[in-house]
């Protein structure tokens, strides 16, 4: 994978998703339903959501620094809703860029990454 050009760190996330089946290498996750998710998040929309969140609902969205995967308009869009005054009956969303990151944000920068969620994992003894 780094001969293809692929970083140490994703060609090693890329790696751990591979197993041995005979003399080569498969997936070690199920691709068709890889598929359909993916399928599943295109033809969805959430802006209704993020923008009418229920009470008592905290969204919180990671954007990565040097994504390419977001429009301009999108990217707007998204930092209008984070910077919306919202009553108390009403959820709230938030953006966090996460610097030095591409779209592998946990490959990219997992320190920083870790920094944002964090704050927001309740433990439960």
């Amino acid at each position: 994978m780094i001969k293809l050009g692929f970083t140490k760190p994703l060609s090693e996330w890329i790696g751990s998703n591979l197993k041995r089946s005979g003399d080569h290498e498969t997936w070690a996750f199920d691709l068709q339903g890889a598929v359909d998710m993916f399928n599943s998040y295109r033809e969805k929309s959430y802006w209704s959501l993020l923008e009418n969140p229920p009470n008592g609902l905290q969204i919180a969205i990671v954007r990565a620094e040097n994504s390419d995967r977001w429009s301009p308009h999108v990217v707007q869009r998204l930092e209008s809703l984070g910077s919306k005054t919202r009553n108390e009956s009403e959820g709230k969303v938030s953006v966090h860029v996460l610097p030095n990151s591409g779209h592998w944000v946990h490959v990219d920068n997992p320190k920083g990454l870790l920094e944002i969620v964090a704050p927001n994992i309740i433990s439960i003894p």
